[in-house]
Order: C-alpha cells, then sequence, then structure tokens
C-alpha cells in the first residue's frame, strides 16, 4: 500500500497524529497535499523559521520568532474541523521545550476528543524525537526511498530511452527523489544526453552521488574497490564461494523463481593480515557493487542509547544505497565479553539488533563480516543460518605462499621469473600474506637504494629475514586462535591436502609413531613442533624432524656442536644436519676444521652447497665472504651474491702459491677468476676486475655476456692482446666497443 494511501485511511480510522521521519521535505510536502485534497483538508504548515505561513505560496501569515509554542498557543482557539497541521522539523521545535511539548500535547488531545477524523497533526523530521507525553498518541511513518517504477518514471520523464534506463535504475536504488533527479540533471548537462560510449563515467558520478550520501552519515565509510579475485593469493575455497554467490546475485531474480534464497553473506575469521580485509574489496569488485564498511567500534558512544542509535542509523544507511557489499570490519569489538557471564546491556542491545536485522532485511545488503579473534564474539552469532557460511582463514601454506609472492612482486614491477619462488616461499613459511607484501616492498626498497637493476635473490631473502612473523610475534595468542578454530569447525578457506596445524598438534602427541612420523615430514609443520620431535624417542622420528626443511637453526646448531665422544653424538643425525639449508654453515667449517679425511669430507659437502645455495641472506654472504679462501671460492660462483658480498670478494688478495700455480697454467681458478665468470656480477665489481692486475682475470671477465658497457670500454683500451682477442668473442659487445677494437686493428668476427 502507498504511504498516501495508507495516511489517509488512517486519518479516517480516528488516528490523529502522525511522524514522518525524513529528510526529503519536498517530498514530505507532496504527501501532505495528496492527503489534504482526497480528505479536502485545509493545510496549517508550522516551522521554526517563519512560524505559521501559508501552505500553498509559503507567505508569513504569523512570526513566532523561533518559538513554536507560540503558534501551538494560537490553535487553541480555532475551529479544528477539516484542518491538517503539518509541523515541519519537529526535532529542533520540541526538543529541550516542555512548553510546546505541553501545548502540542493538548492540541492532540483535543483532537482526539472532539475532532476524531477530521483533523490532523503531521510531524516532520530527518531524525525521530519523540518525547514520552505525546508518545501514545504518535503513528511513526518512514517515508520510502523510491522504488524501480518509481526511478523508472522520473528517468522517463527526462526522456532517457527506455534500453539506456537498466544499469541506471539499479545504480540509482538508495538515492531519494531530489537526489535522483540532481545526479541524473548533471549527467544529461556534463556529457550532453544518456550516450552508451559514456556509460562508465556516468554511472561513477552516481557513485560518486553516494558517496557523498555515506560521508555525510558519519557512521559508514564508503571504500574505493581496486581489488579483483586474482589479487587473492590462495584461499580457493572461499574464492571459489564467493564467485557462486557473485553468480546468483547476478541473476537473482531467476534465482529466486527457482526457489534459491538471496545470499546473506559470510563471517571470515582468522589471522591478522591473512586477506580477510583483502577478500571484502575482492567480493565487492566481483558482484560489482559499492563497498561500504562499517566499524564497529566508531559506533560505540558515550550516552545512553548512542551506540544502539549508531547501529541502527549505519544499518538503515547501507539499505538504503543498496545493493551493495556492507563489509562489517572487526566484528568482535562490539561484543567484548558477551561470551561470559558479564555481557553489558549495551553489548546485549547491539548484538539482538544486528541479529534481528540481518534475520529480517529486505534489500540486497551482502554482508561481509571479519573479526580477528573470534573468541570474543558470542555464539549467538556463530550458529549456523546466521551467516551462510563461517570461513576460518589461516596462515598461508607452501603453494599460497608461491602465488602471493608472484602477486606482489608483480605489482612491484620486478622479474618474477629470475627469483626462485619455491625456495623464497620456503623461507616465509608462518609469515601472513601482510608480512610477505612487507618483506617484498622492503627488498625492492634495499634493490633500489643499491642502484641494481632489479629485485634479486639475495636481497628479497634478506629481507624477510628482517621481517618477524605474526607467529613469533603473537605466539600465544595464535596457538589459542588455531585451537579455538578447530574446535568449531570453521569451514577453511584454503584449500589444502595436507594436515591442519591443529591436527599437527594431535597427532604429534600420539601414541603410535607413525603419526608423528607424518607430522615429521610434513613441510608446513611449525617450528614448536619440530623442536618437539627431535627429542622423540624413536630415532626415525627423530632424523625425519632434523631432515625437515623447517627445523629450526638453533636446533640444529646445538646438534652440530656435540662433539664425537659424547654419548648423544650420532653420525647419521650429524650427516643429515650438515646438508641442511638452515645450519649455520660458519658454525660447521669452525667445529669441523681439523685436517683429516672425515672433516675434510665435511667441509667438501657444505662448500658444494653453498655453491648451489640461492637462499642465502645478504648479512650470511657478507660473513662468508669475510672467511677462508676455500669457502669463498665456493660463494664467487653464487649468481645470487649481493653486490657487498662481490665486493669484499673482488678485493680479496689470494694466497701467494694458488696464483703462482694459475700464472703458470697449472689448472687453478683464482677467487677472482670465479667471480669474474659469475653471471650476476655487478657492475662495481666489474669495475674492480676490469683493472686487476691479471691478465687471465681480465679475458675471464671479457667473456662474461652480462658485463656492462662502461666496463666493455674499459677492457677495449687493455693492452693484453689476449684480453681484446677474449672481449671480441663476446656476443653482447655493444657498437661502441667493436668500433674501439676495431679502430685497435683487433681481430672482430674472424
Amino acid at each position: 500500500m502507498k504511504i498516501n494511501q495508507q495516511l489517509i485511511e488512517l486519518i479516517k480510522a480516528g488516528y490523529s497524529t502522525f511522524y514522518l521521519h525524513t529528510a526529503e521535505t519536498a517530498r514530505a510536502e507532496n504527501l501532505v497535499a495528496e492527503v489534504a485534497k482526497s480528505l479536502n483538508f485545509h493545510v496549517h504548515e508550522i516551522n521554526l523559521a517563519q512560524g505559521k505561513i501559508n501552505f500553498s505560496n509559503k507567505s508569513q501569515i504569523k512570526e513566532n520568532h523561533g518559538r513554536i509554542e507560540q503558534t501551538l498557543n494560537d490553535l487553541l482557539d480555532e475551529d479544528l474541523e477539516q484542518n491538517l497541521f503539518f509541523i515541519k522539523n519537529a526535532k529542533l521545535a520540541l526538543e529541550n521545550n516542555p512548553v510546546a511539548v505541553a501545548r502540542l500535547q493538548y492540541l492532540i488531545e483535543n483532537i482526539e476528543r472532539h475532532y476524531t477524523g477530521e483533523c490532523a497533526v503531521i510531524l516532520q523530521s530527518s531524525e525521530v524525537y519523540i518525547p514520552s507525553d505525546i508518545e501514545p498518541f504518535i503513528t511513526l511513518l518512514e517515508i520510502p526511498l523510491p522504488k524501480e517504477s518509481d526511478i523508472k518514471a522520473i528517468m522517463d520523464d527526462l526522456n532517457i530511452e527506455a534500453e539506456k534506463q537498466s544499469k541506471f535504475i539499479t545504480a540509482l536504488s538508495g538515492l531519494n527523489e531530489l537526489e535522483i533527479k540532481k545526479v541524473l540533471t548533471l549527467i544529461k548537462q556534463r556529457f550532453n544526453g544518456f550516450n552508451e560510449s559514456d556509460q562508465d563515467k556516468m554511472l561513477n558520478e552516481i557513485r560518486q552521488q553516494k558517496e557523498q550520501i555515506i560521508a555525510k552519515s558519519g557512521v559508514l565509510e564508503m571504500v574505493k574497490v581496486d581489488h579483483q579475485i586474482t589479487d587473492i593469493g590462495g584461499l580457493e575455497n572461499l574464492k571459489k564461494w564467493l564467485q557462486e554467490q557473485a553468480h546468483i546475485v547476478g541473476n537473482l531474480e531467476k534465482a529466486k523463481a527457482f526457489g534459491v534464497k538471496a545470499p546473506k553473506g559470510a563471517l571470515i575469521a582468522g589471522m591478522p593480515g591473512c586477506g580477510k580485509s583483502l577478500t571484502a574489496k575482492a567480493a565487492a569488485a566481483l558482484f560489482q557493487q559499492p563497498l561500504v564498511r562499517l566499524d564497529i567500534g566508531s559506533l560505540l558512544g558515550k550516552y545512553v542509547g548512542e551506540s544502539e542509535t549508531n547501529m541502527r542509523k549505519a544499518l538503515a544507511m547501507a539499505e538504503s544505497i543498496s545493493p551493495c557489499v556492507l563489509w562489517v570490519d572487526e566484528l568482535e569489538k562490539a561484543f567484548v565479553g558477551m561470551s561470559g557471564n558479564n555481557a553489558s546491556e549495551v553489548s546485549s542491545r547491539l548484538l539482538g539488533y544486528f541479529l534481528t536485522w540481518m534475520q529480517e532485511k529486505t534489500q540486497p545488503v551482502f554482508i561481509i563480516a571479519t573479526a580477528n579473534d573470534i573468541t570474543a564474539l558470542p555464539p549467538e552469532l556463530l550458529r549456523k543460518g546466521r551467516f551462510d557460511e563461517i570461513f576460518y582463514v589461516g596462515f598461508p601454506n607452501y603453494k599460497e605462499r608461491q602465488q602471493i609472492l608472484a602477486i606482489h612482486l608483480n605489482k612491484a614491477k620486478q622479474k618474477v621469473d629470475v627469483l626462485d619462488l619455491e625456495e623464497i616461499a620456503r623461507q616465509c613459511r608462518d609469515y601472513s600474506g601482510a608480512d610477505i607484501e612487507n618483506a617484498v616492498y622492503d627488498g625492492v626498497k634495499q634493490a633500489f637504494l643499491a642502484n641494481a637493476a632489479h629485485l634479486n635473490q639475495a636481497t628479497l631473502i634478506e629481507a624477510i629475514s628482517r621481517t618477524v612473523p605474526l607467529r613469533k610475534t603473537l605466539k600465544e595468542k595464535v596457538g589459542e586462535y588455531e585451537k579455538k578454530f578447530e574446535e568449531l569447525y570453521l569451514t577453511p578457506a584454503s584449500h589444502s591436502d595436507g594436515l591442519s596445524i591443529a591436527e599437527m598438534n594431535k597427532l604429534a602427541n600420539s601414541t603410535n609413531y607413525l603419526d608423528r612420523l607424518k607430522v615429521a615430514n610434513d613441510p608446513e609443520v611449525t617450528e614448536e613442533i619440530l623442536e618437539k620431535l627431535v627429542k622423540d624417542e624413536n630415532f626415525e622420528v627423530k632424523k625425519a624432524a632434523f631432515s625437515n626443511s623447517n627445523c629450526p637453526r638453533k636446533v640444529l646448531d646445538e646438534q652440530i656442536s656435540i662433539k664425537e665422544d659424547n654419548k648423544h653424538f650420532n653420525k647419521e643425525i650429524r650427516d643429515i644436519i650438515v646438508g641442511h639449508r638452515n645450519i649455520s654453515i660458519e658454525l660447521v667449517f669452525e667445529l669441523h676444521n681439523e685436517n683429516n679425511e672425515e672433516h675434510n669430507k665435511i667441509r667438501a659437502r657444505l662448500l658444494t652447497d653453498i655453491a648451489q645455495r640461492n637462499d642465502l641472506s645478504e648479512k650470511m654472504q657478507v660473513v662468508l665472504a669475510e672467511s677462508n679462501d676455500r669457502l669463498v671460492e665456493a660463494l664467487a660462483t653464487n649468481e645470487n651474491l649481493c653486490k657487498k658480498a662481490q665486493l669484499i670478494v673482488a678485493k680479496k688478495d689470494q694466497d701467494k702459491l694458488t696464483w703462482i700455480f694459475r700464472e703458470f697454467g697449472l689448472g687453478f681458478n683464482t677467487i677472482k677468476d670465479l667471480l669474474a665468470k659469475n653471471k650476476g656480477i655487478c657492475k662495481e665489481a666489474q669495475l674492480i676486475l676490469a683493472k686487476d692486475k691479471s691478465y687471465k682475470t681480465r679475458c675471464l671477465l671479457a667473456r662474461n655476456e652480462n658485463i656492462c658497457e662502461e666496463v666493455q670500454y674499459i677492457l677495449a683500451e687493455d693492452e693484453d692482446n689476449f684480453v681484446l682477442e677474449s672481449l671480441s668473442e663476446n656476443k653482447n659487445l655493444c657498437e661502441k666497443a667493436k668500433l674501439i677494437l676495431a679502430k685497435r686493428g683487433s681481430i672482430i668476427g674472424k
């Protein structure tokens, strides 16, 4: 039933007083005029600005000097039959004005006694304020926002073609009649009509109008959606579910006709920095709807009833601009303590209102609620049916970390193909998505400051090592969350073929050694569990724990420090540890520096490992670059060697015997030779070696296809013919270097 017809029937039935909750004074006046015409009533308009005025032409009849009680006093002697009293800005007029309230009450009671169905009072205000003395007489009415048919009628009046109206009707939903007319008039003027080529720009104008409404409300925030579903690394279960909901939302009428209920939304709980907020933004992009953020903490007021009023206002605002995605951020803030017996009255009322609204809302508002501390949420909120689904977002697994790394490296405009993402993903286990993002951008910054061409493996791993993961900073809290999530049987947001952390903790305490062995071999097992399993009574479990790539350095260093004459020494375990990527390399060299066959094998194995490893941090590289010559020789071949370590190696003097052997052609390569051949050699190291006293080092550098043009010029001016011949064989020789060589009469291309 239309509101005007409803109002007419209520007045005829004897209802005397109405409160129109609306800020649209023009629509309120039109409504009053329609009702008065239908009932053949005369309208008396009263407002604070002018007092009593002529409703038709707005001319002043009698000034009241801003005191509405004077105007109400004048009405006491008037004949009330066939009259309709329209009081504008009722809240401003009645609040803190007991005389006005008393005189209005007298007027209403007079109507109720003698003029039932023949007279009525209509109050209008943008905010509801009903004094308790007149509350029994009041009927509260909301002027609804324009429906689809109303918006269509407005667009028809503006001569907008029917085939162009569809998307505009959806976008304009939630604006009042005046706002719709204004924004459509603005669009028509700005774009010279409603051309299809400008459709995106026109829809953006409407979005900006909605942002204005939300900004003025003070309880919601319009969030710019600049992320897509593809920006989320991992969380495959959650992404698949969101895509399914987006399909339903995009075909809602068809889905409803089939019997499918409109989606309510999801609660996403889990660790901070693991993608909950990003998911809300991606969901809005997927649904092609505006994203509105409700910060629960900002609703909590210091005055009685203020929090509840803010909650009602926020949810009503969300419905008014629907269809939209409502992101309720940090949901637990409103309900702290609700799970215990000390729930406050405010929290209880907020919860009750929120749950009722979720159950009864009629507008298409899709809720994405996020929470870090799920232990603070009341059980009523977690009951099945409140949300369509409750997801748990944990730390990203190995595959997800690779995806997250690739996403952020691409965003940072770095070369992903030159990096070993599998190794880097292993290095940032226990890191949240935010931790990984911070490490990537820290590494990019360091690469820029070092004037590097791009981010390399060593710089990124160094940045990762500087980043303290969330699991370490919130160790006890994280464990509490994981246990709670497991108890609640929440749907995991990530797809994983392996064990969950909670399952690992459980199996690590199993009496069956095969269960413990399974955990010890799991690539995602935590350091805390491994610290326990390396002390397992079963030797196979112990070996597996030491072999696990996640075994922490302190555990490995502790074990490698055990001397051979110690009863706890075990050669098999020692051999496993020596080849482990987390072992302190300098410690192994220090402990196994004796010149015997066994220790020589250990050192040789470690040297080979260093030459192949690309996960050494810059700090470790620098330490090794200042070590003994044999260690540095292996390090010099590493293509991921950082600039600082390269410069140390380039300036390093080797023992005379090795140098003499090499100069007499006995097959020895010096440290500088090895660095000269390194494809990853930096410009600064190239410049040092280009002026090295050994012609053989310069020859090897000249053959390196990755040397820069400046070094090519220097080598083209070299006095040694062997160097010039080596340079002429370089496939990447620049034109200027070729020209210098040609002028010097060297052989090029022969």
